[in-house]
């Protein structure tokens, strides 16, 4: 007999065994992937991370897991939620690089290239972050701010782990 969302759900409640978990995973895994694709600025396995913390922390705040069609909504809810969220904050980034774009060719050039040295870095640092996702690029101006990487996760919605993971990879590149 195949579980039911609301009993693999009583079950991760009340026993914490991964399996459970896994199972509810694999079952919301057309859901988590589609969403996934969708979120273009985060690399996928990024995108699907983020979706299934969703799904766990969906599974914590259930009020009433005995319902099949409750749990069901209530997860799908929440999953998307958490992509509707992620995508907004995509949004703003792109907005905020915009306007930077658009200060940026408003200056006189002779000023902000007075010196040979800037005008190399500046150009180094372009090509850089012309490689980077949106989201990294985001990182690497906040941390360049002095900001640590929980007030970076904090500031953009995510783990200070996750921050981290990807500070590490932006600096190994």
């Amino acid at each position: 007999m195949e579980n039911t969302i609301s009993s693999l759900v009583k079950n991760y409640l009340l026993t914490k065994e991964n399996i459970y978990f896994e199972e509810l995973l694999d079952k919301f895994k057309p859901l988590i992937t589609s969403y996934a694709r969708k979120l273009y600025y985060l690399e996928y396995e990024d995108s699907v991370q983020e979706l299934s913390i969703a799904l766990y922390e969906a599974i914590f705040t259930i009020k009433d897991s005995s319902n099949e069609y409750a749990c069901i909504s209530y997860i799908q809810k929440s999953i998307i939620n958490r992509f509707t969220k992620l995508y907004h904050k995509s949004k703003e980034v792109q907005k905020l690089q915009s306007i930077n774009l658009a200060i940026d060719e408003n200056k006189d050039l002779e000023s902000s290239y007075q010196k040979t040295d800037d005008c190399i870095f500046k150009t180094d640092l372009e090509s850089l972050l012309k490689k980077r996702t949106v989201l990294e690029q985001k990182i690497i101006y906040m941390i360049s701010q002095g900001y640590t990487d929980e007030e970076i996760g904090r500031f953009l919605g995510y783990t200070r782990q996750y921050i981290n993971r990807l500070k590490k990879k932006i600096l190994k590149n």
